[in-house]
């Protein structure tokens, strides 16, 4: 089985500290085959406010040394979560095109309300006890992925975590799941296929886990192929939490491999 976790945060990311040889020797530590850091650029800040500068720079000399540091103990890889991309798209090339020929990977999330709630994070709304709040996020979040897959298929490779509302909307005791909205979320995974996008299997730190069982089914059923699995951990401690169990996961629903990105180009394992 083919032990990689493509989705991380260091120090470059605003809600992480982690240093990125840290994050990599974890992986090490872990038995993994392949890492990738992630750091977070969203257009959209937690608190709203638009951005427009990721730190390339500093990105780019933290991989560049750490990767010299490790030779051949690990695979490592550069890339970036991209949120809210749909927010500006113009913003959101010109920010890619500055990762240049070492960007292996981009992960399209989508972390915010756009144009409502004052543009916040999912994470700082309060859904208890407000159903219809709760509904307005998950289809909100929706309908921008929509835009992503459809109009902005060069600002992604594979589609992140599309249950992120749903774990915020859970956390203050509001019964809602993508079954509520299963055309649309069919309707985005064949086009995620047809376009050979991946779809991430996202276990964050190994507390998601049951979620994806029928969300996979979906996406085999719409013709995906490419499927990345990812921790995503923040700190060296949450490296790799998860990732056996969303590999026994994509061979359960089907799959026969597991995939990764070098140069932003689909790379299949054998699990």
């Amino acid at each position: 089985m083919y032990l990689c976790d493509i989705h991380s945060h260091t120090k470059i990311s605003p809600d992480s500290q982690a240093q990125l040889r840290d994050t990599a020797q974890a992986a090490i530590d872990a038995g993994l085959q392949e890492f990738c850091v992630t750091d977070h650029f969203d257009l959209l800040g937690l608190d709203g406010k638009p951005l427009t500068d990721f730190d390339w720079p500093a990105a780019k000399e933290q991989y560049r040394g750490v990767k010299e540091e490790l030779g051949d103990r690990l695979v490592l890889r550069l890339g970036l979560e991209l949120g809210s991309a749909t927010y500006d798209p113009a913003v959101a090339r010109d920010v890619l095109a500055q990762g240049g020929e070492e960007l292996d990977f981009v992960l399209g999330s989508m972390h915010n309300w756009i144009g409502e709630e004052e543009n916040l994070d999912f994470y700082f709304s309060s859904y208890q006890d407000n159903p219809e709040l709760a509904r307005r996020a998950l289809e909100g979040a929706l309908e921008h992925t929509w835009t992503l897959v459809t109009q902005l298929p060069d600002c992604y490779d594979s589609l992140a975590h599309i249950v992120y509302p749903l774990r915020y909307i859970h956390r203050d005791g509001i019964e809602l799941s993508l079954a509520d909205y299963e055309d649309r979320v069919r309707a985005i995974f064949t086009q995620v296929a047809k376009t050979d996008h991946a779809m991430e299997v996202n276990v964050c730190r190994g507390h998601d886990l049951d979620c994806w069982p029928p969300i996979l089914r979906w996406f085999k059923e719409c013709g995906g192929k490419l499927v990345t699995v990812g921790a995503d951990a923040h700190r060296p401690d949450q490296v790799a939490r998860g990732i056996p169990e969303a590999l026994q996961m994509l061979q359960a629903a089907g799959f026969d491999c597991v995939t990764t990105f070098a140069g932003r180009k689909p790379v299949l394992h054998k699990l």
